[in-house]
């Protein structure tokens, strides 16, 4: 899915060094890195800072995936995850997390922007199907709702994790080119959603 990237108001850099003190364990985004493919849904990285626009977040990557930071800002997405040992633009199971800003004038519930991206899918897949996957909880404690996208309406091939912060929310998402790659990988995208926690919003990040 695109997800366009609209900067909001920055506002202090000390609000970001505090919320890094308040973290256990905090590194700098990781480059890819050599291995082999996924075997285990739990967490095996440190956990990982990202800097967006304006707010900054944090990932573990789940055992055997890389976490990259800048393979898909072609496409306008913050970091992308594959399989350790393959690449972003050809591994045929990949995962990324990407925010969704919010419109000043035009707010919307997370259920609204739901429908909204639902809407969109079938569209561009009018024999598709969306699914409800069972909520998902994240480094925070928070609920993540999660839908499941099947372009031709049988096995999805796609899942798609909804955080709702202040101002934004957070995409986390799985995709795969066919549904046995989709199923073999749905464990490590639970642990990716139950590592993530939004560090900060409304801050200057460095460049």
């Amino acid at each position: 899915m695109e997800v366009p990237l609209t900067p909001n108001p920055s506002f202090r850099a000390v609000l970001l060094a505090l919320a890094l003190a308040a973290l256990p364990v905090a590194a700098a985004a990781a480059a890819p890195a050599g291995g082999t493919g996924p075997s285990a849904a739990a967490p095996s990285g440190e956990f990982t800072i990202l800097y967006g626009d304006d707010h900054a977040f944090g990932i573990t990557p789940p055992a055997g995936w890389s976490v990259d930071d800048t393979s898909g800002l072609g496409s306008r997405i913050r970091v992308v995850l594959y399989p350790r040992g393959q690449k972003w633009n050809s591994a045929p199971t990949v995962m990324y997390v990407n925010p969704l800003h919010q419109k000043v004038e035009a707010r919307r519930t997370l259920r609204q922007m739901i429908e909204h991206d639902v809407a969109e899918f079938m569209k561009q897949a009018p024999r598709g199907r969306v699914t409800a996957g069972r909520p998902l909880r994240t480094g925070k404690a928070q609920m993540a709702e999660v839908r499941y996208f099947a372009p031709a309406g049988e096995q999805p091939l796609e899942a798609v994790a909804y955080v709702p912060e202040q101002d934004l929310v957070m995409l986390l998402v799985l995709q795969s080119r066919d549904a046995a790659g989709f199923k073999s990988a749905l464990p490590a995208f639970e642990s990716l959603v139950a590592s993530y926690q939004f560090v900060a919003g409304g801050i200057q990040t460095p460049r």
